[in-house]
């Protein structure tokens, strides 16, 4: 029995020491491949609001900030008699990390008074949004509602 108890206990450092090695390696190889944390998420209900062809309200400005991209989303509230149908560009001013910026989206409106309506894109690099200062709605074709029975146009090819 005497001559196994040193060679156990050589055994056993010499696991010990192996263990620590791979430990150690392996928490630094997770530290290098750890990604930098994405900016955070953000809901913005106020900012300036300009709407003059169109009668809207600002509901948000949302953004759900990924490791690649942001992607954002602009909710309205139509307040037009008739209903809010037209294809328009939002132009959104913000300024990131304290630097001014302006997101363009465009997208189709087609809801009814008192309907909310939601505007969306995605942005590439993702990006950390500090505020927003002002959203702009400009319409750029109003969009004639489908009457029911009504012949439709032929698409073009």
């Amino acid at each position: 029995m005497h001559g196994r108890g040193p060679w156990l206990i050589g055994a056993a450092a010499l696991i010990a020491v192996a263990a620590a090695i791979l430990l150690a390696r392996g928490c630094r190889r997770d530290e290098a491949a750890a990604p930098t944390a994405p900016p955070a998420d953000f809901v913005i209900e106020t900012a300036r609001f300009e709407s003059p062809e169109l009668e809207l309200e600002l509901e948000s400005v949302r953004g759900a900030v990924h490791p690649d991209y942001t992607d954002w989303a602009c909710l309205l509230r139509c307040e037009e008699r008739a209903g809010c149908r037209a294809d328009v560009r939002l132009h959104i001013d913000y300024r990131s990390g304290g630097e001014p910026r302006t997101l363009t989206i465009g997208g189709r409106l087609d809801g009814a008074r008192g309907e909310a309506l939601r505007v969306g894109r995605a942005q590439r690099p993702a990006v950390a949004v500090d505020r927003i200062e002002r959203v702009r709605v400009e319409v750029l074709a109003p969009v004639r509602p489908v009457t029911p029975g009504a012949p439709r146009p032929t698409p073009m090819m």
